[in-house]
């Protein structure tokens, strides 16, 4: 029985047309940051920490969540150039639907203004 061997100089092109595509796809992806302020009901504003993001597109289709972080900061990444559906699950109770915020990504990166969430 053979050994089935490849050669290098065959996976070399194979490599550098992948390496293209993955270039490419990380070329034409923004990333989207924004800050969500939690209001008290006294008025003062803090950064709304551990609030769930996501982004919707027009299909339906929604990008992997992530969470606010300390500073209420959050960033999604790889999301294509378009119209989207900024979505803010600020409540713990999961019969509350998000609240949403038509955006617009462009790229390398889209700045979203504060959001205040209570």
């Amino acid at each position: 029985m053979r050994s089935l061997r490849f050669g290098r100089a065959r996976w070399w092109p194979l490599f550098g047309v992948l390496l293209m595509i993955t270039l490419a796809q990380l070329a034409s992806s923004a990333t989207v940051r924004g800050q969500l302020d939690r209001v008290a009901s006294n008025g003062t504003h803090s950064p709304a920490a551990g609030v769930t993001v996501t982004v919707r597109n027009q299909s339906g289709g929604r990008s992997v969540p992530v969470r606010t972080g300390q500073d209420g900061l959050y960033y999604l990444y790889n999301v294509s150039a378009g119209s989207y559906t900024l979505e803010v699950w600020a409540s713990s109770d999961a019969k509350v639907p998000p609240k949403s915020y038509p955006i617009t990504v462009v790229e390398p990166l889209t700045d979203i203004p504060p959001i205040a969430v209570q």
